[in-house]
């Protein structure tokens, strides 16, 4: 007799299959705790949590149709306040950001989305029970009035009816249509401070806005499972199909899947040890317990399932593939993952069945077009009952005899007994969509139901405090997390906590000066028109100041205030406006090349300090003195034998820094001794290139250029907001600082020192567009 197991094909692993991870990498742990020191102490705006109340009550109110207010007032106070909430969100999780951004800390954001979430979760379920009191309220006015109208009270009677019986479902509908507008305001206003501050957002927080679970007091119901997730789990100890069953049986076939040569492993009593082995995964061990984790991000993307099962989705995707006129090797790809889809079916299909799930899942589906016709007076487990379990037909049967009375009507069983009779005759086709189906549902439940969990552990860690002598002992002990729209914040000058100073420095203004006097030209109105004025009028943008001028140079300050964190961008800031600068004075310089006027060259040094800087005052004029200024004008400044040598430059980059001097006489003095070249130029020194990449999120390109011949380039761009709250991308250029013959700048090596340039390049921020 042949040996039959010798010739099955052998299975694929989850290697073989693109998978994607699910990551809830979310934690409060870093954050200090309150008064009680158990939670976190959060103050929410005021204006806020009212506006939440108001509008949670109208929509309460629509949804189950008993307003308090005129029927005129009703809809157009709704999308008034509809409106206006979604303003007062943005700018409270403006506010998140960037006290966030100040601390250091994204923590802080996530504490403040999940604050938000639990108040409005509360907040609901408080307006329902103020609704559920109306409804009382006028049933116990209309008791007392003995000659009021009983058709009117036997109506407030159903009212309260009607609100008690639906409260979870409108309560659901209400915490999601709050959401939906936090979800609204994430993707647009929020999403690009955010990134810019920290990366991309957890999807976590993103998905919870529409989690359904978050706001439903039963995750379990039945109904509710049908409804919003297309199951049907057991509840029972003895189901095969609870929960905590299912996920234990899809962590074991995973597992075995992930393990290494599982593709080798033929049909023999190896595999079925190793599937044992796999099931057992759970346990003390650290490994272990990173591999369940690592299960179960895969189980928690839906899209996997499709990955690995659907092979009807696949069958679609190859024959687009072939209209496409997709290349060989694609199509090849495309057909063996097919095959591997077909092995891995049967491999789920054997072992659902085997433990008796796929008959429940089956029944599961089936009684779904008919269950409402029997619910109530049963619930949607017992009509599955009743499809797999002969023993349960007969209870059913006279419950429902017991009760036609009650309920007014015959339950007629031939459409259940037609389904019994359509399974038993079912072929595995169609099992196997409906296992589809079932993963597909579960793999989302179960990435909805972990949310929850992770929410509802962050919720509790939360005091939500309103008490005026507990917010005054949060606030003292500096424990306290406030959240507030700008007229709640705290007004007055805060301290300077440190500040970057903008130098721009003219280039050959005496012979600029001297040139027109000859020509008969006035050069102060020239440099006044073409410099100095305009840029006074971007001044506001960058919320720059200025410190004083020169006859040929400009020094510029941008502060930095101890709690006012949407001011923190001083060093991008400073990079924005010194851009500015320069595209002002490339357009000036074409309208003067048409009159054969003057043209001007600029050196821009920006240079950052992480302290305050010192004030006097002469009369009432107030001077600032900051070793920043020095540093900046070394910055700005262009050497006259290194111009001589670099006479021209066509390439993309306007900065080139050299060290001319020996290692041990840079060693002996504090001074800058490196020779540059600036021309329309700005560097950044290296403590601002630091703080920079504190302020925003800075992505970095190292690599070669063949459209603008550059090789081996490091780069880095990210964007800030300029104080309107308009959005500039910035390119910087890290390089090396060469130890050259200051005579001819021959080169000799590479030094430790780097110098940065803020990058004007139009060419530059197009090959790095696609980084941000």
């Amino acid at each position: 007799m042949l040996d039959f197991l010798k010739f099955q094909p052998r299975l694929p692993g989850l290697k073989d299959f693109p998978m994607e991870s699910y990551s809830t990498d979310f934690s409060l742990e870093r954050l200090v705790l309150g008064v009680d020191n158990i939670r976190c102490d959060v103050r929410l705006s005021p204006s806020f949590c009212s506006a939440t109340a108001k509008l949670a009550a109208l929509l309460i109110e629509r949804e189950t149709g008993i307003w308090t207010t005129s029927e005129k007032k009703r809809m157009s106070v709704l999308a008034r306040e509809q409106e206006g909430y979604r303003q007062l969100y943005g700018q409270i999780m403006s506010d998140a950001v960037n006290k966030a951004r100040a601390a250091k800390e994204m923590q802080v954001d996530f504490l403040a989305q999940i604050a938000i979430l639990s108040m409005v979760h509360d907040e609901i379920r408080k307006q329902y029970d103020i609704l559920i009191g109306h409804c009382k309220s006028a049933i116990r006015r209309s008791d007392l009035a003995h000659h009021e109208d009983h058709k009117k009270a036997l109506k407030l009677k159903e009212n309260l009816a009607h609100v008690l019986q639906s409260r979870e479902s409108v309560q659901q509908k209400v915490g999601l249509e709050l959401c939906g507008y936090f979800r609204e305001i994430r993707e647009t206003d929020i999403r690009e401070m955010r990134e810019a501050v920290f990366g991309q957002d957890l999807p976590f927080l993103f998905d919870l806005l529409t989690n359904p679970i978050v706001h439903m007091d039963n995750p379990f119901n039945d109904h509710f499972m049908i409804e919003e997730y297309d199951l049907c789990l057991g509840r029972r100890v003895e189901d095969p199909d609870r929960y905590e069953m299912m996920l234990s049986l899809m962590r074991s076939i995973f597992g075995f899947l992930d393990m290494e040569e599982t593709a080798a492993i033929s049909w023999t009593l190896d595999r079925r040890r190793r599937e044992i082995s796999a099931a057992e995964l759970p346990g003390n061990d650290e490994a272990k317990k990173f591999q369940l984790q690592r299960l179960d991000q895969w189980i928690k993307r839906p899209d996997n399932i499709d990955l690995l099962l659907n092979r009807k989705l696949a069958k679609k995707q190859y024959k687009a593939l072939k209209r496409s006129k997709a290349d060989k090797e694609t199509r090849r790809s495309h057909r063996l993952r097919m095959r591997n889809q077909r092995l891995l079916m049967g491999y789920f299909f054997r072992q659902f069945s085997r433990t008796g799930l796929m008959e429940r899942i089956t029944a599961s589906y089936e009684m779904q077009p008919l269950y409402r016709d029997y619910c109530p007076p049963l619930v949607p487990q017992q009509v599955l009952q009743y499809l797999i379990n002969p023993k349960s037909r007969k209870l059913v049967r006279n419950r429902l005899k017991r009760l036609k009375q009650l309920y007014g009507k015959t339950f007629r069983m031939w459409p259940l007994n037609r389904k019994v009779v359509q399974m038993e005759r079912m072929g595995s086709r169609r099992k196997k969509e409906y296992l589809v189906r079932f993963l597909r549902a579960f793999s989302r439940y179960h990435r909805d139901f972990c949310c929850f969990t992770i929410y509802r552990d962050a919720a509790e860690r939360i005091n939500l405090v309103t008490d005026k002598k507990i917010l005054a002992l949060s606030k003292a002990n500096r424990t306290l997390y406030e959240f507030l729209l700008p007229h709640e914040q705290e007004m007055g000058d805060k301290p300077i906590m440190n500040h970057t100073i903008i130098k721009a420095d003219l280039r050959g203004s005496t012979d600029i000066t001297h040139q027109m006097n000859e020509r008969g030209l006035n050069p102060a109105s020239y440099f006044s028109l073409n410099f100095f004025d305009p840029i006074s009028e971007i001044l506001a943008e960058y919320d720059a100041h200025k410190v004083f001028i020169e006859g040929d140079a400009i020094i510029l300050s941008i502060f930095e205030r101890e709690d006012t964190p949407s001011g923190w961008y001083s060093v991008a800031r400073s990079c924005g406006m010194a851009i500015n600068v320069l595209m002002i004075i490339n357009r000036y310089n074409k309208k003067s090349q048409e009159y054969q006027l003057p043209i001007l060259e600029l050196g821009i040094g920006i240079c950052h300090r992480a302290d305050a800087p010192t004030f006097l005052f002469d009369g009432d004029n107030r001077i600032m003195i900051s070793p920043a200024i020095n540093l900046a004008d070394r910055l700005s400044g262009c050497h006259k034998s290194v111009r001589r040598i670099i006479r021209e430059n066509s390439g993309p980059f306007n900065l080139f820094v050299f060290q001319g001097a020996s290692d041990t006489e840079m060693q002996q003095t504090a001074d800058d001794l490196l020779l540059r070249y600036n021309v329309n130029g700005i560097e950044l020194n290296e403590a601002g290139f630091r703080k920079l990449a504190q302020e925003i999120d800075l992505k970095q390109f190292h690599g070669n250029l063949p459209a603008l011949q550059l090789d081996k380039i490091r780069l880095y761009t990210g964007k800030f907001p300029t104080k309107s709250g308009r959005y500039q991308r910035l390119v910087l250029r890290e390089a090396d600082v060469p130890a050259v013959n200051p005579k001819d700048l021959s080169h000799k090596n590479i030094t430790h020192r780097k110098y940065y340039e803020v990058c004007t390049s139009p060419a530059l921020y197009k090959a790095t567009k696609h980084l941000i």
